[in-house]
């Protein structure tokens, strides 16, 4: 039984350790879902340029920082459920370091 259980904590913990890297890594996926957010509802923004002005990842999320016509914008991109799941994209304004 101390053997199933052990390697079950090996498996879980290579699961772990592998999306926490694949999470860290820049996703063209994530980068599109941001800049669809970016100016979404708001009157009169548009974006100043196809390229994101600052990006910061972990292990648990994605943050881009835009320019807009609005001023800077975050858009924080984190998975439904920490390491598995779908990407889910919030707005605030703002950049990135503040």
């Amino acid at each position: 039984m101390r053997r199933i259980a052990g390697y079950l904590l090996l498996i879980i913990s290579g699961f772990i350790a592998y999306q926490g890297f694949s999470n860290a890594q820049p996703d063209p996926h994530t980068e599109g879902l941001a800049r669809d957010l970016v100016c979404a509802g708001i009157d009169g923004c548009s974006l100043k340029g196809e390229q994101w002005n600052a990006r910061e990842t972990s292990i648990t999320a994605r943050r881009y920082q835009w320019a807009t016509s609005a001023g800077p914008v975050v858009v924080r991109c984190e998975r439904e459920y920490l390491f598995a799941g779908n990407w889910a994209c919030t707005r605030s304004q703002g950049e990135i370091g503040r």
